[in-house]
């Protein structure tokens, strides 16, 4: 299939409300994943390894921090002259006004839908972290004659932050909230025509999002069929999914199914000197990116670029961002803390299985 029949939409807003203080000057889409990504990442490369090339950004507010991340698209290979990256402001383009819902942001790029002409189109939410093959999501919609298809999973607990869904033997969905394990990613391919029509109708019925309710009167009416992603996925619907999806990482076969080479999750290139760590430094079962300076404890943790944990401080099961000083003597447990935050000397910070302790962007204790 030639690269220009398919084009993507990133809505890069999508359930900030849920992630409380990670999201307070940022978009989900520019909230920082797994020691040296952001989220926006996942999509972006996935469509490219897709042969995707022609990918437009929904964007709505605390953009500034995306924008300085993607850039013109050029880490991607995006930075082109047909096609490429197309940034789609926060308002309506027809109305000039804010949009608000689901549907108010597909009818707001209906311009891009209609000027891209490819033949499908693929919706991605930002807060996905998964290496989907794409590619063979939409060979399987194009062989199917598929009006609709979504990316679903199997993993226990994905249901409840998305809707389950039943497939007969033909791949063909047949219900929703079936009793079963397997639900949508925030991943969906449409013929174009078909998503034109549809944000259409709901737009001018005042429809704000598209409901369970909705979904199965389209399975009654369309051709909507699944495509079951295999490997490792996760939702990032607030702190804790967020926490669990980063100390997942420190689990080998996550690593190598989400960054595998023939799919490689690509970045923002960004040149730092090797992690150093000091004569008396004890580190285990750490996730570690370049910069930091180590002179204590880390065990079962995630460390952005530039994090300093001085001697004598343990870090323990904590999520740290980049720029993040932990002085000596701190002991911390459980603890996420974003960019550039400072723990004191001798503070204690202890979180536990059921509640982590957020430390905010900046933040000095």
């Amino acid at each position: 299939m030639r690269t220009s029949a398919v084009a993507g939409i990133v809505f890069t807003n999508v359930h900030d409300e849920t992630m409380e203080q990670l999201t307070e000057f940022r978009s989900m889409a520019a909230v920082p994943f797994g020691a040296r990504y952001r989220l926006i990442d996942f999509p972006l490369s996935n469509l490219i390894n897709a042969g995707v090339y022609n990918v437009g950004l929904i964007i709505k507010e605390k953009y500034r921090s995306l924008m300085d991340h993607v850039g013109s698209g050029i880490y991607w290979d995006l930075d082109r002259k047909n096609g490429g990256l197309h940034l789609m402001p926060p308002y309506n383009t027809r109305s000039a006004r804010r949009y608000n819902s689901y549907i108010e942001a597909l009818y707001g790029a209906i311009d891009f839908v209609e000027r891209c002409n490819a033949e499908y189109i693929v919706t991605y939410s930002a807060g996905i972290v998964a290496n989907v093959n794409l590619a063979k999501a939409i060979e399987s919609h194009t062989k199917s004659d598929a009006d609709i298809t979504v990316v679903c999973h199997r993993r226990p607990g994905l249901a409840d932050r998305s809707i389950g869904l039943n497939i007969d033997a033909d791949g063909r969905v047949t219900d929703v909230f079936a009793e079963n394990d397997l639900s949508t990613l925030g991943i969906m391919i449409f013929k174009r025509e078909v998503l034109l029509r549809l944000v259409r109708q709901a737009y001018q019925n005042d429809a704000t999002d598209i409901s369970p309710k909705d979904v199965a009167a389209m399975i009654k009416k369309l051709r909507v069929f699944g495509f079951c992603h295999e490997g490792y996925a996760a939702i990032m619907h607030g702190k804790e999914s967020f926490y669990e999806a980063n100390m997942d990482l420190l689990d080998a076969n996550v690593r190598h199914d989400l960054f595998c080479k023939d799919r490689p999750i690509l970045t923002k290139t960004r040149d730092d000197m090797p992690t150093r760590f000091g004569t008396e430094s004890v580190v285990k079962n750490a996730f570690i990116a370049d910069g930091c300076v180590i002179e204590g404890t880390v065990r079962n943790s995630v460390l952005f670029r530039g994090v300093k944990v001085a001697k004598g401080a343990v870090v323990e099961n904590s999520i740290l961002m980049q720029g993040t000083e932990v002085k000596a003597q701190a002991e911390i447990d459980h603890v996420v803390s974003d960019k550039n935050a400072v723990i004191g000397e001798k503070m204690v910070l202890k979180g536990n299985d059921q509640k982590t302790l957020m430390i905010g962007k900046k933040q000095t204790l």
